[in-house]
Order: structure tokens, then sequence, then C-alpha cells
């Protein structure tokens, strides 16, 4: 009975995950972007670490997270205009895998808010 409680709890909000250009300067993107679409019911994923650098030990394993969460959600967000070859490999995977991709302008979508 918890199990099925659960699974009701789980698929009541679509989740989305956020990629783009994680340079330090579009951290206030994604965060405006993780407050538009939370306020407007997704579960929303975004990066944590802004202007990583390359040799970062264990950015490994946050790429990896970053197709974990990309496998775990509903639909993709692509918040920054810049894309790079991550993004770009990120959008692939997205559409391989029938995921829906949408782009976020904040100016646009408060229009809708």
């Amino acid at each position: 009975m918890k199990a099925i409680v659960m699974n009701e709890v789980l698929n009541k909000f679509p989740i989305m995950h956020l990629i783009g250009s994680t340079k330090i300067e579009n951290e206030q993107q994604f965060i405006d972007a993780e407050k538009y679409y939370t306020k407007n019911g997704y579960i929303v994923f975004k990066p944590i670490f802004f202007g990583l650098d390359k040799n970062d030990k264990r950015l490994s394993m946050y790429t990896d997270m970053c197709t974990q969460k990309l496998n775990m959600c509903d639909v993709v967000c692509v918040v920054t205009e810049h894309i790079g070859e991550s993004t770009r490999k990120r959008i692939e995977q997205a559409m391989e895998s029938g995921k829906e991709i949408i782009y976020f302008n904040l100016e646009r979508n408060k229009q809708y808010d």
C-alpha cells in the first residue's frame, strides 16, 4: 500500500532538468529558471557548481550525475544562449531518449506567469 501512495506522489509533478553553460556568470539564469518552473509545478534539477575548473577531480562524477538526472527527468530545459559541446551532448541524449526539450527565456516566460 505504501508503495502505491509513494508512486502516486512521485508521478504527480513532472521533473525538469536544467542544462546549459555553467560559467559563473550564468548562475543567475539557472536560479531564475529554477524559481519559474518550480512555481509552475515542476520538480527541478539544476547544476549546483558553477565555474568549475576543468581539472576538478570530481568533474567526471558531476558529469555522470548530470546524465542520471537527464535519465530521470521528463523535460529538459536549455537555460543559456551559449550551447557548448557538453550542452549539445545533453540535448542529443535528450532527443535520443524522447525527452521534451524547451528553451528558457525569462522575459518571454514571465508573460505567461
